[in-house]
């Protein structure tokens, strides 16, 4: 089998452009991102599913960042492309982004623990999304650093993967892999624009914000008029065709 090789750019540089696109899309929420990315014809919506919120708080709280994908990824450790990056990827990471590490599917390890943490936050990394687990819950916590994951576990990586690329295209599939109806892949490339709040994870592709912010502004100010309307009692479907212009 022929491997694809690893990125010639190991650490994209610190895109000022995208990182003022991720102010703007923080002020949205991802629900409101996804309705937008679905009519833009993004298949997935941009989300990344089943990935949960478990610091600064579980499943909690009005946490929400936003910044350019830093992206790495993992593999596992007898995979025959050797391929190793130069620098560890928390050192590579710029200011303003979000790391964000894919996994093996299944594994059962972590890929970031509380020092990784401690050292994000020292470099202005705004949070860490993980297509996998993580240790030291406690650690994140008492940082207030912002983690998203699929899982936590006691296990560190060092046994079970490797970081084989920095600034990879990574291509997120459904798990299980063989559920039915299949939900669509979500891809993260490099300066993506990645927003995490309590309902979830959404990928932004760059060329999109603007088109994003664009939607999502009347979407918003209809959603407000529906909710006055159904607050006074008004129906759902009269609210909905009255000011979105279709019912549910």
């Amino acid at each position: 089998m022929t491997l694809p090789p690893p990125p010639m750019s190991e650490a994209p540089q610190d895109n000022m452009a995208a990182r003022a696109l991720a102010t703007k899309l923080r002020e949205l929420s991802t629900c409101e991102i996804a309705d937008a990315l679905l009519k833009l014809g993004v298949p997935s919506g941009g989300l990344v599913p089943d990935l949960k919120m478990y610091s600064p708080l579980f499943e909690a709280g009005d946490t929400r960042i936003a910044g350019p994908a830093f992206t790495v990824e993992m593999v596992p450790v007898a995979h025959p492309d050797k391929s190793k990056p130069a620098q560890h990827f928390v050192d590579g990471a710029p200011p303003g982004s979000v790391i964000f590490i894919s996994t093996p599917q299944g594994t059962r390890s972590g890929c970031w623990g509380g020092l990784m943490s401690t050292a994000a936050q020292a470099k202005g990394v705004v949070g860490a999304v993980l297509d996998g687990g993580f240790r030291d819950i406690n650690e994140h916590r008492a940082l207030g650093f912002p983690v998203f994951a699929r899982h936590h576990s006691t296990l560190g990586p060092g046994t079970f993967t490797r970081v084989r690329a920095l600034g990879a295209t990574l291509t997120i599939d459904p798990y299980p892999p063989h559920a039915e109806p299949r939900f669509p892949s979500t891809t993260v490339r490099p300066g993506d624009i990645v927003v995490a709040d309590l309902d979830g994870v959404i990928v932004v592709p760059v060329e999109l914000a603007e088109d994003v912010i664009a939607k999502v502004g009347p979407a918003h100010e209809a959603d407000e008029k529906v909710r006055a309307d159904l607050v006074a009692g008004k129906g759902v479907a009269e609210s909905m065709l009255k000011w979105r212009g279709k019912a549910p």
